[in-house]
């Protein structure tokens, strides 16, 4: 099996289709995840997706791509990183 490393990148991908679909590349880790709002740590900060019916369908930790559906309604990156609650890094 050969050693795949992953790196980050200097660039990030953000598409959304039909305010349905949207898939993000850099995404180092999932924050939160509730059915209005998805908090994502990328390379480039924080992003977070606010809707109604929100899923995570995709989370690929090689190509670093996160893939969520439902009825998008904005998209904003934040200045500093997203901390973890903290109880959840207690309890990991």
């Amino acid at each position: 099996m050969e050693n795949e490393q992953v790196t980050k990148s200097n660039e990030q991908l953000i598409v959304l289709s039909n305010k349905k679909n949207l898939s993000v590349t850099g995404t180092n880790k999932v924050i939160s995840l509730k059915p209005d709002l998805i908090q994502l740590d990328t390379n480039f900060g924080g992003l977070m997706i606010t809707g109604s019916d929100l899923e995570l369908i995709k989370l690929d930790n090689l190509t670093t791509r996160a893939e969520l559906s439902g009825n998008i309604n904005g998209i904003k990156f934040l200045e500093k990183p997203i901390k973890e609650p903290f109880f959840r890094k207690i309890f990991k």
